[in-house]
């Protein structure tokens, strides 16, 4: 079936009403677009101002808490007399053993205001974590090493020797072995002649702060770092609308030059 030149016109000129719908319909949108575009930026600038106040005020009521939680930890130290150790809590120190008797120790010299560094091997020297102190003439490094009562029968010669290896390998100050039981006299002996100090389960109870504390000061601790994350969290919020501001209103500025 050939198709008669009639038809190649009518097909023509339906494809060119077609075309010129489709250039006259595109130069409509744009045109909306255009008439659209500055009020719909406005309606975002208003939207960015609005989260970004919201969020501000978000942000100073979380440093509002932040700074009461801070103001707690000042006076649960200041009033650490009232907590004292009972029966109860020195029954439990006494059967602590393995990491939750290190986390104790370990957390109750941080919370005492000391610096904690880690060591690269685990228990290398059979030192557990190094104490950083200082004071107006210079910094010292003290070792611990900390054995719970299960583990009190490995603390010999040979252990002792490690611990002296690992005081001449970290450049350490002092020695410290804390331990939840007791230590026999002949084992006494022989860390006072290496010049190594040594915490008794009396000693724990006389210099470190009481369980009933620690736990008071780890939630205290714990809401602290929650409060400062959710504040860090806002306050990038109120960053990205400040970026997004920029860009609407570089935007705008665009747009009404070109009006």
């Amino acid at each position: 079936m050939e198709i008669s030149l009639v038809d190649i016109v009518i097909i023509s000129i339906i494809f060119s009403i077609i075309i010129i719908y489709s250039l006259i319909r595109y130069k409509e949108e744009k045109r909306r677009e255009r008439e659209m575009l500055i009020p719909t930026l406005n309606a975002y600038k208003e939207k960015f101002i609005e989260e970004k106040e919201r969020f501000l005020q978000k942000s100073q009521k979380l440093k509002d808490y932040i700074n009461q939680t801070l103001e707690e930890i000042r006076n649960l130290k200041e009033n650490i007399h009232n907590y004292p150790w009972t029966h109860s809590q020195i029954d439990y120190l006494k059967k602590m053993k393995g990491s939750e008797l290190n986390y104790f120790i370990t957390n109750s010299f941080e919370m005492m205001g000391f610096e904690l560094i880690d060591l690269p091997i685990y228990k290398d020297c059979n030192l557990d974590i190094i104490v950083k102190y200082s004071n107006d003439e210079k910094v010292s490094y003290l070792g611990l090493s900390i054995i719970d009562f299960t583990k009190i029968k490995d603390l010999n010669s040979k252990f002792i020797n490690n611990l002296l290896n690992g005081k001449e390998k970290y450049e350490l100050e002092k020695i410290l072995v804390i331990t939840n039981s007791h230590i026999s006299e002949d084992i006494k002996k022989q860390l006072i002649e290496n010049d190594i100090n040594f915490f008794e389960i009396d000693q724990i109870v006389k210099f470190i702060p009481s369980l009933n504390f620690f736990y008071r000061y780890e939630e205290l601790k714990s809401k602290y770092h929650n409060y400062e994350l959710l504040h860090k969290e806002t306050f990038d919020e109120v960053i990205r609308r400040e970026h997004w501001l920029t860009e609407v209103e570089e935007k705008l500025v665009k747009a009404l030059e070109k009006r």
